[in-house]
């Protein structure tokens, strides 16, 4: 039988379908990773990932026994679990969290803090990125739990709790003068809520606009206005806990921004997980 780490190992590569990211996520080299992989393709008397230079690729095999480790796995917490459940100390297990880099280090070390507090055995991972890779994580079963925007309606199998609000300010760089200001162009999110809200209200403010550039990431559009740029509509939590705050300005605009909701995401099926509800209910506020 294949033990647990081999599985776990076996999943990541299978979701992220890259060799050095797993290997610094399981804490080992990616010889160490390679060679893992290539038993548990002799225990199993087939091949699991097709390789290249440039990519990894899940076989038929593969994607067949991606399916059985999952599985397996979440049985075994899920036993694991009930047998610990008279003691919350002894309860283990993994949960896995994906954040952009702003709620990494804002957000979540409070979240994260309280409940190992309460479950020290539990082994947490972090992804960051872009926001709208959020929801594509959660559906695939890459990340158990998300930091984003919420907007309404949900997809009826996510769940949703709200952590913070937070309002849109809009920035100019620090060098900008009124006259300047009036020939700024907008720099826009590349997609994902934070675009759909910003479109909305530019919308419904008939303020009519051609966007400067299309950016991913909340952060790299602060770095672009602080250069200099042009100018954006971002989080005001993004600025005011950025190295960069100091060489953007905001601006109060005559029609006030909306206010967002950032919340904590799953999916209903995961709360089945006692691992996955533990920490859900300890993100709740009282």
């Amino acid at each position: 039988m294949t033990d647990q780490h081999t599985l776990h190992v076996f999943i990541t590569l299978a979701e992220q379908l890259h060799f050095r990211k797993t290997s610094l996520r399981h804490h080992m080299t990616t010889s160490a990773l390679s060679r893992a992989i290539q038993r548990l393709e002799e225990k199993l008397g087939t091949v699991l990932f097709e390789r290249s230079k440039r990519s990894v690729k899940l076989t038929d095999s593969g994607r067949r026994f991606y399916d059985f480790a999952k599985q397996t796995v979440t049985s075994f917490e899920q036993l694991q679990s009930d047998l610990q459940a008279t003691d919350k100390e002894l309860i283990r297990g993994t949960i896995k969290l994906y954040a952009t880099v702003t709620a990494a280090y804002t957000i979540l070390p409070n979240l994260v803090k309280r409940f190992r507090a309460h479950y020290p055995l539990v082994t947490t991972y972090l992804e960051t990125g872009a926001a709208k890779w959020g929801y594509p994580r959660l559906t695939s079963g890459e990340a158990d739990f998300t930091i984003g925007i919420i907007t309404h309606p949900l997809p009826a199998d996510i769940l949703s709790q709200r952590i913070l609000q937070t309002p849109l300010v809009f920035i100019v760089p620090k060098t900008y003068t009124s006259q300047t200001l009036q020939n700024s162009q907008l720099i826009f999110p590349e997609q994902g809520d934070l675009a759909t809200l910003i479109t909305t209200y530019l919308h419904e403010q008939q303020i009519a606009i051609q966007p400067h550039s299309y950016v991913e990431g909340h952060e790299a559009i602060l770095a672009m206005v602080a250069a200099g740029l042009g100018t954006a509509i971002l989080p005001k939590i993004v600025i005011d806990n950025s190295h960069q705050k100091n060489e953007v300005t905001q601006i109060v605009l005559k029609a006030t921004l909306p206010t967002l909701e950032v919340g904590l995401f799953v999916k209903k099926s995961s709360l089945a997980s006692p691992v996955k509800r533990a920490f859900w209910d300890s993100c709740t506020h009282d």
